[in-house]
């Protein structure tokens, strides 16, 4: 819906624009003498209605603009959404950070509660925010990087590791949700974490980019 909006609106904008030049290459054909009064007083009127139906456009497009807050884009200070072409992967990791707060109060119980587990309407339309939900997880234990993170993903009951999987594969990323499985399956002990850690840190910038790519792919449906 947000593209076709935009759509409208680009088209909107070229009409605009092509009213007001149109109307002021009519003004410059007022030339003294070069036609009768009539003709030059019906132009004048053409010409003048041509820029204001542009300007008036114009105006439209501004008091309709996308003021929306997208939960990415949204800048609190500003009140406003920020252009797409600012959103990076700091921005969303941030936004996701808050995201979870509603799902959990601690990274700790999101993993022992199996927090990924929630209502469906938790995650949005379609459930749109889960991928992201488990890519935040993960990625958030690499950036902890101690032990104790590392042992909450191989103590988390086999239902949250479902879970969890079960959300990256609703973004496509089968091998990752399999070799996370097998990680949680092969384990000796909770200690046993050196094999899940080498992985997930190697994968570390895949993680932040898949998340920067799945949120601007589906950056309307965050409204």
């Amino acid at each position: 819906m947000k593209s076709i909006l935009k759509n409208m609106s680009l088209i909107l904008l070229i009409v605009a624009a092509v009213l007001i030049l149109g109307g002021i290459v009519m003004l410059a054909l007022l030339v003294p003498g070069a036609a009768s009064t009539f003709y030059k007083v019906c132009l004048a009127i053409i010409s003048i209605l041509c820029i204001l139906m542009g300007v008036g456009l114009l105006f439209c497009l501004y008091l309709g603009r996308d003021t929306d807050p997208n939960f990415f884009l949204y800048d609190t200070k500003t009140a406003r959404n920020i252009p797409e072409s600012e959103l990076d992967f700091e921005r969303i990791n941030s936004r996701m950070g808050y995201f979870m707060t509603t799902l959990s109060t601690s990274l700790e119980k999101l993993w022992a509660e199996n927090a990924l587990d929630a209502k469906p309407e938790k995650f949005g339309v379609n459930e749109i925010y889960k991928p992201l939900a488990a890519y935040k997880m993960i990625y958030d234990l690499v950036e902890i990087d101690r032990p104790e993170g590392w042992r909450l993903f191989l103590n988390a009951s086999p239902a949250a590791i479902t879970t969890l999987t079960d959300a990256l594969l609703m973004n496509g990323e089968d091998a990752m949700a399999n070799t996370l499985i097998k990680a949680y399956n092969t384990a000796s002990s909770i200690d046993d974490y050196e094999w899940l850690r080498d992985f997930l840190k190697g994968n570390k910038p895949y993680i932040s980019r898949r998340m920067t790519a799945y949120v601007r792919k589906n950056l309307e449906w965050f409204y």
